[in-house]
């Protein structure tokens, strides 16, 4: 068996593995390369930054020299579509009609397309290979020595193994014990199970004679209350029969099972008579009296009537009476102003009026 006498080394240095994409910022120092000058730079600006910077021509005229492309679409002007109920037809438009006597050949053909094929499987899917294969070489021996180095795994596994067993003896001499456990426990639960089972039986064959006691002596004092209403009922119903007799009699005596015949003849036929007869009295005096009652307010209400038209009349009397003494005083009182005026204006004239006037004056 070859002993490795050295250890492993690597024959180049370990370096990230390059993608395809590109880095987000280039590498400071590139192998390899060549430094610019940012004096040759085109993109560095020379001169004075605070003047106006004048652009070149050039660019412009890059842009100005490659114009765009406008796509124009034209559209063409259709024809409405027609209104419900009516149609397009197609007519001459040139400016000299002629008649259309060619008919357009027409035909019908039918076409059939193949029936549908079934979709193929996708294929799988193989992600696209990255990165950078390497390779290296590793000799026989070069990684570990097996003689060396199996010794500790095989003390692990065999310590593992005698560990796992004596897990495993104490394991079922725990599983015995409680197995032995579980028995006298059981054997001591089935005795105690036997003795409750026994007390119980006991107390309940205590319960059952109880209760057989106490419907006895329910029974008993149900028959006693029964004979005791039997002695207080034939009691009862014997003093009851002593007067039932006579109140039978005094009941159908009341009811009218024994009458005398006069005294039912004249209940039943003269007293009926006697009170239809008072009754037409009754109502015939009645009568008259209303009779006479409205012939005596008619007299009453016709002498009242007279004695107010004459009270009326002698009320208008006296007033016509009263209106012309005031109408003759008043008539008086002006002659007698009249008669004043006019000796007034006499004894003012200073002439005596002649008796003829002073007469009609005072009239």
């Amino acid at each position: 068996m070859v002993v490795a006498t050295e250890t492993y080394a690597y024959a180049a240095e370990p370096q990230p593995v390059r993608t395809r994409r590109r880095p987000k910022y280039r590498e400071s120092d590139e192998p390899g390369g060549i430094p610019s000058n940012i004096m040759f730079d085109r993109r560095v600006v020379r001169g004075n930054t605070y003047a106006a910077q004048i652009l070149p021509a050039e660019p412009l005229m890059e842009t100005t020299g490659r114009p765009k492309k406008v796509v124009q679409t034209l559209k063409r002007a259709s024809t409405p579509e027609p209104i419900d109920g009516r149609r397009h037809m197609d007519i001459q438009t040139d400016a000299y009609l002629e008649e259309l006597t060619d008919t357009v050949p027409e035909a019908e053909i039918s076409t059939q397309t193949d029936a549908f094929l079934d979709r193929p499987p996708t294929p799988r899917f193989i992600p696209m290979k990255t990165g950078v294969d390497m390779e290296t070489q590793i000799e026989s021996g070069e990684i570990f020595d097996f003689d060396l180095e199996v010794e500790p795994i095989l003390e692990v596994l065999v310590g593992k193994t005698l560990e796992q067993g004596l897990m495993e003896v104490l394991e079922e001499e725990e599983l015995e014990a409680m197995r032995t456990h579980q028995e006298n426990f059981e054997q001591i639960r089935n005795a105690e199970l036997i003795a409750t089972q026994r007390m119980e039986a006991a107390e309940k064959r205590k319960e059952e004679e109880k209760q057989r006691r106490i419907e006895q002596e329910k029974q008993r004092l149900e028959r006693e209350g029964q004979v005791r209403q039997k002695v207080a009922a034939s009691s009862f119903a014997r003093g009851f029969l002593d007067t039932v007799v006579e109140d039978v009699f005094a009941d159908l005596h009341q009811a009218g099972h024994f009458y005398d015949p006069v005294e039912k003849e004249v209940q039943d036929t003269f007293l009926p008579w006697l009170l239809a007869e008072t009754q037409s009295q009754l109502g015939n005096m009645e009568v008259s009296y209303n009779t006479a009652k409205s012939i005596v307010a008619a007299a009453l209400k016709k002498k009242l009537d007279a004695q107010q038209k004459a009270e009326d009349a002698r009320k208008a009397a006296i007033a016509k009476a009263k209106a012309e003494e005031e109408a003759k005083a008043a008539a008086e009182e002006k002659a007698t102003e009249e008669a004043a005026k006019d000796a007034k204006e006499d004894a003012e004239d200073g002439e005596p009026k002649p008796e003829g006037e002073e007469e009609e004056a005072a009239a």
